[in-house]
């Protein structure tokens, strides 16, 4: 018995490393970084108690590992992930609910339950102890605070994600309070990641310059004297931007505000290369450029200023939200200042890229 006990602990070590490991690509998500804390937590504890000879029969079974398990094979199947266990104050409760994976660029909220069938149904008839949630009330913590935080100006689609199969009348239940059901064998379906409601979308500054730099037009072969800029023509060659871009822009009408174009120029005029202007005077006759807003949206009328929300993002991004439209934008900061404050602001972020064309002449080429 003590031998099968330590058989099925080194098992979920080897589990809780195998998860380590795959969640390595999606380092970048906010939140991810927390459930890699938690897999290390717990990997050191079974090891600990393994090593000194005092595990127990409840350090197995009280396991995590296979609820990260299913949510990261959920989050593999995912598209446009924005955010891993996201939190959403509920006006009902004083603890706010946890969204296990915030998909879809916002427009997708996923519970994941790896519980087994019988349990999940006798709670759904009520049979739990005092104080425990169904997936029923879940549903309901999900529902309401869809439809307080709104993303592109449309209520969340929720879906929950099963390990097992549930009965039908439970899915129906689900169905009817409008929530999906979905498992790793039918996953929902999703559209396109870069899909809107919109057919506009907001060009930022940072935009303006990955799309001209000559990193993204065929110059990201260089060693530059610029630590960051090595950086970025190394994630360049791994990555092209402007193809994601180009994907983004499909079959939509670009615009941007005055301050944001006449930024750029600014830029342009200090930094650019001649290949590079050229670039730009071609990609801004895609772009229409319209006047700046002159009252914040009621979604930032209380944003506070900080390092990272300074009076020039503010305007780019209050002129994508007036307009009710998506912004494209490498300017991950002023999103995540802004979340922090409990403003989600819809975008499509993709990777820096400077104006590197003046600093080929002292770089090396590879």
């Amino acid at each position: 018995m003590e031998e099968s006990l330590y058989e099925d602990a080194n098992d979920k070590i080897r589990l809780g490393e195998e998860l380590k490991k795959a969640l390595v690509e999606f380092e970048d998500i906010p939140g991810v970084a927390k459930v890699q804390r938690k897999i290390q937590q717990e990997l050191k504890f079974l090891e600990k108690v393994t090593r000194t000879k005092t595990l127990k029969e409840n350090h197995i079974t009280s396991s995590n590992f296979v609820n990260y398990e299913f949510l990261i094979k959920t989050l593999s199947l995912q598209q446009g992930v924005v955010d891993i266990n996201a939190v959403f104050p509920l006006e009902s409760r004083d603890s706010p609910l946890r969204v296990d994976i915030v998909a879809n660029n916002g427009l997708k909220w996923i519970k994941v339950i790896a519980r087994n069938s019988k349990s999940i149904e006798e709670a759904a008839r009520g049979c739990v102890s005092f104080g425990a949630r169904s997936v029923l009330d879940q549903a309901n913590d999900y529902l309401e605070a869809s439809e307080l935080h709104f993303c592109m100006f449309h209520r969340p689609k929720i879906v929950f994600y099963f390990s097992n199969k549930i009965e039908t009348s439970l899915h129906d239940e689900l169905k009817e309070m409008g929530v999906q059901t979905a498992s790793l064998e039918k996953p929902d379906m999703d559209v396109d990641q870069y899909a809107t409601m919109s057919d506009e979308l907001n060009i930022d500054v940072t935009t303006m310059l990955a799309y001209t730099s000559s990193l993204t037009n065929g110059g990201c072969n260089f060693v530059f004297k610029e630590p960051l800029l090595t950086e970025q023509a190394e994630k360049e060659r791994e990555c092209p931007v402007k193809p994601i871009l180009e994907k983004i822009f499909e079959g939509k009408r670009l615009v941007c505000c005055q301050l944001a174009n006449d930024a750029f120029q600014n830029i342009l005029s200090v930094l650019g290369g001649v290949k590079e202007r050229e670039l730009a005077v071609e990609f801004m006759k895609r772009v229409t450029v319209y006047p700046d807003v002159e009252k914040l949206p009621e979604e930032f009328s209380n944003i506070r200023f900080t390092a990272k929300v300074n009076e020039r993002s503010l305007k780019i991004f209050s002129f994508g939200m007036e307009r009710k439209i998506f912004t494209v934008t490498s300017n991950k900061a002023f999103v995540r200042s802004a979340k922090m404050q409990g403003i989600n602001v819809p975008v499509f972020v993709h990777a820096s890229r400077a104006l590197t064309e003046g600093k080929q002449a002292n770089a090396k080429p590879i």
